[in-house]
């Protein structure tokens, strides 16, 4: 029983926003602190060699888990009826393989781009990455869902991937892998355009009811925040585009202090 509570989605569709700001929320963002906190000193103290087999293993386990989970996504959609989640998709689905949600693209981007060293993406990819594993300690949706004592390999996913996408970018960024300048400004631009397009790809021709970037619907609205949780679908996607901006700069900002060798 235990097994068939871990291998399920149940939980993620129930009462998202739930545990906002609440202990439990609280306490995920302090493990997650400490655990950053640890991690980066430890991983300072490493040779290069050892440096680079930590950042290897964890970006395979970016893709490992990313994979697994799509096999529960897709053995609920062939064999629980009804299932537990919106999330079950089918095996021919753009979703088994890529994602429309920004965090998902940089589940594959941040390897592909670290492995490849593709040098023009990585401003862009790795100040993405940092900004999404934030948001989602900010805002733990897809984490804090359903019972916070049914522990589950979707929970864990996302735990754990949304924490590396915060450290591997600021470890390499210390390691002087890229020197961030403003003018980075106009590739981080495009980059995100370009996500944005693919979103709406998704959201208008694959999928018609799905709201990847939060593009469709105000992920906010009848929400616990005072303010967003009113604004009509359409108009909030002034607001998001206004802290996403904030967010660059304010993860720019954060990069930045990681990049002097004095911190």
């Amino acid at each position: 029983m235990f097994l068939l509570d871990f291998f399920t989605t149940i939980g993620m569709d129930e009462q998202p926003v739930n545990y906002l700001f609440g202990p439990y929320h609280l306490v995920y963002f302090l493990i997650s602190l400490i655990s950053f906190i640890f991690l980066y000193k430890w991983i300072r103290k490493q040779e290069i060699k050892k440096q680079d087999l930590f950042i290897n293993i964890a970006l395979i386990l970016i893709l490992v888990l990313k994979y697994v989970v799509e096999i529960i996504f897709i053995y609920e959609y062939y064999f629980v009826e009804p299932a537990y989640s919106s999330y079950p998709h089918p095996f021919l689905d753009v979703n088994t393989f890529i994602s429309f949600q920004l965090c998902g693209v940089m589940n594959i981007f941040l390897p592909i781009t670290i492995w490849f060293d593709i040098k023009p993406l990585k401003p862009f990819v790795y100040l993405t990455s940092i900004l999404g594993g934030l948001a989602v300690v900010l805002y733990p949706v897809t984490v804090l869902y359903g019972d916070p004592f049914q522990i589950t390999l979707p929970m864990i996913r996302s735990s754990v991937v949304h924490f590396f996408l915060v450290l591997i970018p600021i470890i390499l960024i210390n390691r002087e892998d890229i020197v961030l300048t403003k003018k980075d400004g106009i590739s981080i631009t495009i980059g995100l355009l370009s996500v944005a397009t693919w979103a709406m790809f998704g959201n208008l021709f694959i999928d018609t009811q799905a709201n990847n970037m939060y593009l469709m619907k105000n992920p906010f609205f009848g929400g616990p925040i005072g303010g967003l949780n009113i604004l009509p679908d359409g108009f909030h996607v002034i607001l998001l585009a206004v802290l996403v901006t904030l967010g660059y700069v304010l993860v720019y900002n954060i990069a930045k202090q990681f990049q002097k060798k004095s911190v």
